[in-house]
């Protein structure tokens, strides 16, 4: 593994927590049937559209330490944890699918098919676990997806090897 291998690894983590932040509204919204784009994020407790320093991943969360910036209201710890969660999926499946499986295995497209499957894969299965621990209902526009990237991880996998 070389430096650069390390910044991507690095890079797609950064990347995993930014896509957890909209997991956080995903998780938070489609039950309810609200849209994921408007109204921009904002506290539930007094509607105040939250700061952008204040969205950045994980980071947001600590630099206001648990606490809405206006009224003080507690922010649930899960949101930096879904946040750590998808960055660590992003991580991992980086260095699986690019670093761990043999260079001779499988051309570049195929790899990168797998490698998006397996983010959708987790980033799903996230969201429905999470859905069902609060409503007991799961969406199934998210079923399908999920679904639709096992198949494709374990088709690519199966030609990998």
């Amino acid at each position: 593994m070389n430096k650069f291998d390390v910044v991507l690894m690095v890079w797609f983590g950064l990347l995993g927590a930014c896509i957890g932040s909209f997991l956080n509204v995903v998780i938070h919204r489609l039950p309810h049937g609200k849209s994921l784009l408007k109204p921009a994020s904002h506290c539930p407790v007094c509607k105040h559209k939250i700061r952008p320093w204040h969205n950045i991943p994980i980071i947001g969360w600590l630099m206001l330490r648990g606490r809405c910036h206006d009224c003080e209201a507690k922010i649930s710890v899960r949101y930096p944890l879904v946040e750590a969660a998808s960055g660590s999926w992003f991580f991992l499946c980086f260095a699986f699918v690019f670093l761990a499986l043999p260079d001779d295995a499988a051309a570049l497209g195929l790899r990168a098919l797998t490698f998006t499957s397996l983010l959708f894969l987790g980033a799903s299965s996230l969201c429905v676990a999470l859905i069902w621990q609060d409503r007991k209902k799961i969406p199934r526009s998210i079923l399908w997806i999920a679904l639709l990237s096992v198949l494709v991880v374990v088709t690519t996998l199966n030609r990998i090897y």
